[in-house]
């Protein structure tokens, strides 16, 4: 299950999981962008009476390439592709994309999915464009196929290695049986 960000609470409880995973791997917490549409991944209460518990992130965020807080282009210059240059209006930066490692590989991925087609069917972007850890990568590459491509060189970190990626969105949302099928599974 996930929802929107949209109150105070849920911001809080998406800072403290996504920080947690900066301090844990090292990494640098970019600011919390205004313009952009953060999700929470949640872990059902067991009870009624028991909040759902936030075990992952993810941040769509309108992409800008003179935009000086961008987390994908200052680290990797996606700008200088034509089509990323002619489409720009219709990119979305992903950031922000973490889930707890204990509930990785429990069946939890099928939710990023799901985000990802509420997004794209709400604001209809023509690309994703994202530094995505080489293990999600090679998960959303074997999901997605030719349509999830790493456009650079890795950039290597002191505990992993982010890969620059183009999601061709828009072309997945056009093929309605593969999106039933990817949905479905």
């Amino acid at each position: 299950m996930y929802g929107l960000v949209k109150t105070k609470r849920q911001q809080k409880n998406f800072e403290i999981t996504w920080e947690f995973f900066c301090d844990q791997f090292g990494w640098q917490n970019d600011p919390y962008a205004e313009n952009g549409c953060r999700y929470n991944l949640y872990l059902l209460g067991k009870c009624f009476y028991r909040r759902n518990k936030v075990i992952g992130t993810i941040e769509f965020i309108p992409y800008d390439p003179k935009n000086p807080n961008s987390t994908v282009e200052k680290r990797f210059s996606f700008s200088k592709f034509d089509e990323i240059r002619l489409y720009h209006n219709r990119i979305w930066e992903i950031d922000k994309l973490c889930i707890h490692k204990d509930y990785q590989r429990k069946g939890h991925f099928h939710d990023f999915l799901q985000i990802l087609y509420d997004h794209a069917l709400e604001y209809k972007p023509k690309f994703y464009v994202a530094l995505i850890e080489k293990k999600l990568y090679r998960m959303l590459r074997i999901s997605f196929g030719q349509r999830v491509r790493q456009s650079g060189d890795a950039l290597v970190g002191p505990t992993t290695e982010l890969i620059p990626t183009v999601i061709e969105i828009s072309e997945m949302m056009n093929d309605k049986e593969y999106v039933k099928k990817v949905l479905e599974n």
